[in-house]
Order: C-alpha cells, then structure tokens, then sequence
C-alpha cells in the first residue's frame, strides 16, 4: 500500500504540474489576444497590430468596390461591420502601370481602403489627425507609408488609397457623369470616414491637417477649391502641387475657358478620353463597352501623368483660378517646393522639345534668366524652368491668394541638394522632401537626416496649432506678397525674401496670358 500511494502521489504532482502549465500557457496566450489593438468605431470593430509602440490598423475598407456597374461611379460608403475584422496588412493598392509598381505590391480594382497610425485609444485625450494623400501623377502609388513616423510624436495618422489613371480620372459622353473625378470622390468618402471614426482611435475629428507631395500636394489644393470637400479639414499642407497648370476640360466646364499650357485652346477631357478608348478597342465606345474593358488595359494606356479634370462640378475651375477668385477653404495653408523640381519632367510624359514648343515666343527671356543652366545644356536650362513653372509658381500664387479669405499661409522651399546624383540633381529632387519627413532615404548624411528631423516638427506644430512655430528653431513668418518671404529649409534653416523672385514674376506674366 506504501508503495501504491507513493507512486499515486507522483502521478498527481506530474498531473498537477501539467494543467498548471496548460493554464499558464493559455492565460499567456489569451494575454497575447487582449494585447492586440481592437477599436470600436461606428463602422465596426477593427483588431490592429502594435508597431514599435504604435497602433496601426491597415487595410480599413472606406467604401465599396468600385467595380463593374460601380466603375466610373462615386464611391459608396462601406457598410457597418456585423463582426470584428482584422486590420493587420494593408489592402491592395489600387491598378496602376505595372512598370511603376513595388515588386511585392498587390493591386485590384477593388482598392479602396485606409491605415491608421496612433499612440493609443484614449477618447480622453483626443490628438489632431494628419491625414496623408499619396503622391505619383496620379497614376501610380498607395498609402503603404511608414506612418510610425509621425504618429509616434503624439499625433494621429491616416493615410488612403484613391483610384488612379483613367479609372479615377475620366470625362467620356457615353458614361454621362457631371463628376469627371471620382478619385477626388474617394478622397472626400474618406475623410467623411475619418470625421465618423477616427475618436475611436484618439483623433480629433476637428483637428484634421491634409498634406501630401507631388500629384498628393495637388490633391490637397483640388480638395482645398472643391464645394464637394467643404468642411471636412482644418489645415492643409501642400508639397510641389501644381494649381497653375493647365488642366482638361469637360463638357460641364465653365465657359470661357483659360488657354492651354500653350497658350493655346485647352484640352478636351472627352477627346483625350475617346482618344485612349479607341487605342484599346476599335469597338463603339458605348458604357457597357467601357466597364467592360480590362482595367489594367486602362491604366496601361496614359502615358505619364494622369491629369485632373475641370468638370465644373467636383472641380468648378483649375484650382489657381479658384485661389485668384477667393474661392478656396479658408483654413491655414502651407504649401512649397524644392530647388530643383525639374527632375520630375523624364516622368511627366512631357520631353523637353515637347516643353521647348509649349513655351514658344516667350522662351528667349525665359532663357535669359536662367542663363546659367542653360550654359549647361539646353535640356538642364528646360527642365528648370519646367519644375519652377509647375511647382514653385504654383506655390508661390497659391499663397498670395490665401489674403483673399483672410487666412494665413506659410511657404517654403527646399535647398539642400541629396549627394546621391551629383550631376543629376544639381538642387533638391522633386519628391525628396518625402523622404526627409519619413525618413525613408537610408543613404543620406547626418545634416540631411537632421533636416528631416526639423521639418517634421514644422509640419507636427502647423498640425497642432495651424502655425510652424517650434520653440527653438528658426522662425517661420507667415507669408506677406509684399516682403515675399520664405522659409529656406537647407544646412542652415532661416527665412529669405524673394526667392527666384525674378523668375517667377516672369512666370507669373505669362501664367497671367493664360486667362487674357
């Protein structure tokens, strides 16, 4: 009997033991689940991930697909989530040029989705939300961002997917839509989501900054002049847009229209459009044709930038006209570009001959003022005066014209040349200033990677505040046409009256042709 109980006893302990460690295993397991980020907003419940010391929820569906009877259509608000659905890998981007893509990137029609970045959940303490456009000419890019960056400095982070190329950008008679733009449409369903949602994530629904670079800056200022996007932010901050570019024009566009970039008669939507329909079937261009076309056939078929279009109803007018007029949301303003923009043009689907014949009769001058690229080569001398026309005149108007409503606007250019392409970016690269804020080029030096650091905390105050003031750095004025001053970011930050002041004004006499 000793011996039996003895070896009882042991059986018990060994048995003890091990539901204990089942236990234990469990209760660490189900720590683990609770551990995971889950948000309950009025579109669902959504489970994240932690990053780094950071929420994120990737891959947030904003609004239906817009696919098949939908193309072409505006979008349709996602429906309320019946169950709790994982927010951990970012949803497909949306169909581009498979030349442009990522080589791990996944692409569809059905595209529509959002990622939010934050520190935590607390409704108590709600932080501003920046809301993030992605950049590529309108036909290439995603949200896919690394929005750690600044959600880590106590803010909240959104960024988005819209249609891209003609799928987001298409006037054609027989889809009969007042609305030729329905990748800004996306851009408003978000924000919509983001005034609805975004408390549960710790942001302000009334502290809501816009930024983005590039087609993204250009967004910003679309949504800054469209009745469509009223009052759905507070702030915005547009990097290299190009208000004053000439844009396509619609049926529904007012009449008379400005000229072309030629100075010429403008673009029209419907003819660029029947013109790249025809190319991929030599079928009648009916509706049911075009929804039914292959969608990658279709972004495959622009040839560089996609370009938006003046419809008169999401867009009432080329957005610098709309600026001139007063027209645009009277909210804090920031808006800019680099010293050397013009790298952007090999990408543009705009040659330098192509630029040479557009600039015409008032090339001579223009040449004369930048004599010194020109000595160079004729294509250096072009594709400068390129960038400053689309970029850095657009900013420049663009803030001039924000004393039309009365609100204050700060503008700033970028003077610290990368040392990656010495012969090929004689100045800051059109772009790059994404890279200094998110800190995605990892080849730079300490004094670029510093600059970084010190435009985000311009850009963090304007988001907190709706003034880049940063207690220890160099003071940014807000921008007065009269004393022309601007904020110069390089190794040493400071303001500078009258930056390219000569050129531009020669750019700003031939802008003004355009509506004569």
């Amino acid at each position: 009997m000793a011996v039996t109980s003895r070896v009882f006893s042991g059986s018990t302990i060994r048995f003890a033991r091990t539901i204990l460690l089942l236990w234990l295993t469990g209760l660490l397991m189900s720590g683990n689940a609770l551990a995971a980020p889950s948000a309950v907003t009025p579109s669902g419940t959504f489970s994240g991930v932690e990053e780094g010391g950071v929420l994120v929820f990737k891959g947030i569906r904003y609004a239906e697909a817009p696919t098949g009877s939908r193309r072409w259509q505006a979008p349709m608000p996602a429906g309320v989530a019946r169950k709790a659905l994982e927010a951990k890998t970012f949803g497909p981007a949306c169909l581009q040029p498979k030349s442009d893509q990522l080589p791990d990137a996944t692409t569809s029609e059905d595209c529509l989705f959002l990622n939010v970045w934050t520190l935590d959940l607390d409704r108590t303490k709600l932080r501003p939300v920046m809301v993030w456009i992605h950049g590529g000419g309108f036909r290439t890019g995603s949200g896919a961002i690394p929005g750690e960056v600044f959600a880590s400095q106590d803010v909240v982070v959104v960024s988005l997917n819209y249609r891209l190329g003609p799928l987001g950008f298409m006037a054609h008679k027989s889809l009969r839509n007042k609305v030729a733009n329905v990748a800004l449409l996306d851009m408003v369903a978000a924000l919509d989501w983001v005034k609805n949602n975004i408390q549960a994530f710790g942001g302000s629904p009334h502290n809501v900054t816009l930024f983005g670079v590039s087609a993204g800056g250009q967004a910003v200022n679309l949504l800054m002049v469209s009745p469509l996007a009223a009052r759905r932010f507070h702030r915005a901050i547009a990097q290299s847009g190009y208000a004053a570019w000439a844009l396509p024009r619609s049926a529904g566009a007012p009449a008379p229209a400005p000229k072309g970039a030629d100075l010429g008669p403008a673009q029209s939507a419907e003819a660029i459009a029947e013109s790249l329909i025809a190319g991929l079937d030599g079928g009648e261009q009916s509706a049911r044709l075009l929804r039914r076309l292959d969608g990658q056939a279709l972004v495959e078929g622009v040839q560089g930038f996609q370009m938006p279009i003046v419809d008169g109803t999401s867009l009432p007018e080329e957005p610098g006209a709309l600026f001139r007029q007063g027209r645009q949301a009277p909210v804090p303003y920031m808006t800019g570009g680099n010293s050397f923009e013009g790298s952007v043009m090999p990408g543009s689907g705009i040659s330098a001959p192509d630029f040479e014949r557009m600039l015409g009769a008032d090339l001579p001058a223009l040449k004369q003022a930048w004599a010194d690229d020109f000595a160079i080569s004729q294509e250096r001398g072009l594709t400068r005066i390129f960038g400053d026309n689309r970029y850095l005149l657009s900013a420049r108007l663009l803030a001039t014209a924000m004393a039309g409503v009365k609100k204050e606007s700060w503008l700033y250019y970028v003077a610290l040349s990368p040392t990656q392409r010495p012969t090929e970016w004689p100045g800051t690269p059109h772009g790059y200033d994404y890279a200094l804020l998110f800190g995605t080029d990892k080849n730079t030096n300490t004094s670029v990677h510093n600059l970084g650091i010190r435009m985000q905390q311009y850009w963090l105050a304007f988001a907190r505040r709706g003034r880049p003031d940063v207690p220890g750095l160099a003071a940014w004025p807000a921008y007065i046409a009269e004393t022309d001053r601007w904020m110069v970011f390089s190794d040493r930050d400071g303001e500078q009256a009258g930056v390219l002041r000569e050129k531009l004004d020669l750019l700003t006499n031939r802008y003004e042709q355009r509506f004569r």
